[in-house]
């Protein structure tokens, strides 16, 4: 190769690497600028967010009731094993 082709190709791979590194500055840079935007408009209306709290709750004690009636049920499937099983031991 050419040092005249040599210099070509460094200087393209050199405006490549600006541009990629100008592209990702510009993005990141949008990205910050968006969620420090979205943080004070958050702020700005916290009433949403305790109204969105409360579904949350009650499906919690959803789960909860849930969870006891699988307790028992298991308690109930144990137990019927274990009495099904003691003539076998």
């Amino acid at each position: 190769m050419e040092p005249t082709q040599i210099n070509a190709l460094l200087l393209e791979a050199a405006t490549l690497l600006a541009t990629g590194m100008a592209v990702v500055f510009v993005f990141l840079t949008i990205l910050i600028f968006s969620v420090k935007l979205m943080t004070k408009l958050c702020l700005a209306f916290p009433e949403t967010q305790a109204q969105q709290l409360s579904p949350a709750t009650a499906a919690q004690k959803n789960i909860s009731q849930s969870n006891d009636d699988t307790l028992v049920a298991i308690k109930a499937a144990v137990e019927a094993y274990r009495q099904g099983n003691t003539s076998r031991s």
